[in-house]
């Protein structure tokens, strides 16, 4: 009976660390883990997003890819502080949690905020408080993961199409733009108009053309072939004569020199 009682002891004792610990991980297994999990929204331009804000904590909303620009907010019991550097917003409550609760049940009142961000994009974020020492809210949309081209790239197009309307503008009223000299017209091959004068830019060159009544711009750009960026046909000068003035610019670099 000693040998039974002495070895019962030591067993009761060594299974009470392991139950404890046991105990401990279960415990921590069943914890709520959207306490301390980042809230991620998927989200889209002009999306209605809803999350967590604690009502005793402080919150950071953040973007991915993106930065918070302005914050347009409804009334509440939060106190607001957009970091511009990062972009990120961060809400305390004023007093916790008297002014985030309301109503006759004491149900939380929610937030609603609407950001604008600095790739354009506008979101409408509802915010319910809830019991939780902190939050996190991130918003992810994938358009403003894609790449953004560069101003300058974007600015191209419209800068080459103004200085073709500057050029053909200013040949229409004889007027030589900076840059550009005006030359003698080497004789045309046959299948061109007669030429009257050349005006050879760093980028364009435009050949001045006598151009008859049915003339049309579409056939000229076919008669001069590669490297024809644009063409302007004018109106006959009067009823008694239909010779007009046309102007086909080329650039040579494009497609090499224009013979």
């Amino acid at each position: 009976m000693m040998y039974r009682n002495q070895t019962a002891r030591p067993s009761y004792r060594a299974a009470r660390p392991a139950a404890a610990l046991m105990a401990a991980c279960v415990a921590f297994a069943t914890l709520p883990q959207s306490a301390a999990a980042i809230q991620t929204l998927d989200a889209a331009d002009h999306a209605e997003l809803e999350a967590a804000v604690s009502a005793t904590g402080v919150t950071r909303v953040a973007l991915a890819d993106d930065r918070i620009r302005r914050v347009i907010r409804s009334p509440g019991g939060f106190d607001l502080e957009h970091d511009a550097a990062s972009g990120d917003l961060y809400l305390r409550p004023l007093e916790a949690p008297g002014p985030v609760l309301g109503g006759t049940s004491g149900a939380p009142l929610p937030i609603t905020l609407f950001l604008g961000t600095e790739r354009g994009f506008t979101y409408r974020l509802t915010l319910t408080p809830d019991a939780r020492p902190s939050a996190q809210v991130l918003i992810r949309n994938a358009a403003a993961a894609e790449p953004t081209a560069p101003a300058s790239a974007d600015a191209v197009p419209d800068a080459r199409v103004a200085e073709l309307v500057r050029l053909v503008r200013a040949i229409a009223r004889h007027q030589v733009l900076p840059g550009y000299v005006v030359e003698a017209p080497a004789p045309s091959p046959a299948k061109w108009p007669p030429a009257i004068e050349i005006w050879r830019g760093t980028r364009f060159t435009a050949h001045v053309l006598t151009a008859g009544a049915d003339t049309d711009a579409g056939a000229l750009a076919e008669r001069f072939g590669a490297g024809v960026v644009a063409v302007w046909v004018a109106a006959p000068r009067s009823r008694a004569t239909r010779e007009r003035i046309a102007v086909v610019v080329t650039e040579p670099r494009r497609a090499g020199t224009v013979r």
